[in-house]
């Protein structure tokens, strides 16, 4: 008698920015330790780098997908017009863009699908009779809603047939994993939530001088801002001020104080977060739970869009890690010394939290993979 075929997933990661891709990893890495046995694919048109830093391996690579979550002009502030056109020609033919993809994911038989948090591969996974879950802070449903929707000519058919689209999607998947920390989902009956979805870090700022052959005098800081491009230049920046910048994400620069984080290839981003003396970035969902969970002071750069998801993750944020709005003007010019004393000088608000996240997430997979005979 042959024994079973291991179970198949297939994962789709939205490639707007790497904050997708980090929530991911961290539940692909609890998966891997409860059930190495799932054979994973994975959906991203992230660069090989990144996916390889997050992701536990082996997984099969589709470096395709119709996803592309928003237009942005730079780090914090998306393009609502060039989105709106873009979501307007992606649904231009929609049965198109779901066969394809619908094509795509057929090819490696998945008995299970996870998205984060596209809905397109929920319509094909729906199409193809394949079950399905979403993972996120929020649903394209919520962005469109809040951000594209209201700048559109009032009962326009076309954009409502859209957001009808990505809500059907969200609604046929057998659940919604709803993060901590992101947006509240109460209009979706199969929402079901999740705790903090990231990964506990090593703090080892000894041995991090050491790779950096630095000492204890000077501080270090991470700079980076996601996937995204900021639309910043460190080169602007004071020299010896006695900090170090460790960057990534396009900010390396031709400036004495910075680093390229690439240069660390031991080290994971996490370990290297947890063992800095500060973080400076935007406030992403990755970037979130990463600095809460490692209790690191952050300088955050405020976004300008009204983005509906900042007040939410700043609120988790302030519960466990010092925080502090820095000034646009000045970080551009790198005058951020004052911000950063105070933001060191604030005490620790409470006790770490615990991610919980990935473990539930693990949870509902098998849940689903056990609710779902497989025939194959």
């Amino acid at each position: 008698m042959s024994s079973a075929a291991p179970p198949r997933l297939y994962v789709a990661v939205t490639p707007h920015g790497y904050g997708h891709l980090a929530m991911t990893g961290s539940v692909l890495a609890a998966l891997r330790d409860r059930r190495p046995d799932i054979a994973v694919t994975l959906e991203t048109t992230l660069p090989e780098s990144i996916v390889r830093a997050r992701v536990p391996g082996p997984v099969t690579r589709v470096a395709e997908t119709e996803d592309f979550g928003l237009a942005m002009v730079n780090a914090t502030t998306f393009d609502p017009g060039a989105s709106a056109a873009r979501y307007q020609a992606l649904h231009a033919d929609w049965d198109a863009v779901v066969n394809r993809a619908a094509a795509r994911m057929a090819a490696h038989a998945p008995d299970l699908v996870l998205s984060n948090v596209g809905y397109i591969a929920l319509a094909a996974a729906a199409r193809l009779g394949i079950p399905a879950l979403a993972l996120g802070p929020f649903t394209w449903a919520h962005i469109y809603r809040a951000h594209i929707l209201p700048a559109q000519p009032a009962a326009d058919p076309e954009a409502s047939a859209i957001l009808d689209a990505m809500e059907r999607a969200y609604r046929g998947a057998y659940a919604v994993l709803a993060a901590e920390g992101g947006l509240p989902f109460e209009t979706l009956p199969n929402a079901r939530p999740v705790g903090p979805v990231g990964r506990l870090a090593r703090a080892r700022p000894d041995a991090l001088r050491t790779a950096l052959g630095i000492g204890s005098d000077i501080r270090l800081a991470l700079v980076t801002f996601g996937g995204v491009g900021a639309g910043l230049s460190l080169n602007r920046w004071p020299r010896d001020t006695g900090w170090l910048w460790l960057v990534r994400g396009g900010l390396a620069a031709d400036h004495p104080d910075v680093r390229d984080t690439e240069a660390l290839a031991d080290w994971t981003f996490q370990d290297l977060l947890a063992s800095c003396d500060a973080v400076l970035t935007k406030l992403g969902y990755g970037m979130t739970m990463e600095c809460g969970l490692s209790q690191r002071p952050t300088l955050y750069w405020p976004r300008t869009d009204g983005w509906i998801e900042e007040p939410y993750l700043r609120a988790w944020l302030g519960r466990y890690a010092s925080l502090r709005a820095v000034d646009p003007v000045r970080l551009q010019t790198g005058d951020i010394q004052a911000d950063l004393a105070a933001v060191l000088a604030q005490p620790v608000p409470g006790p770490p939290p615990r991610p919980s996240g990935p473990d539930d997430a693990v949870d509902a997979i098998e849940a689903a993979l056990d609710g779902c005979p497989r025939s194959r």
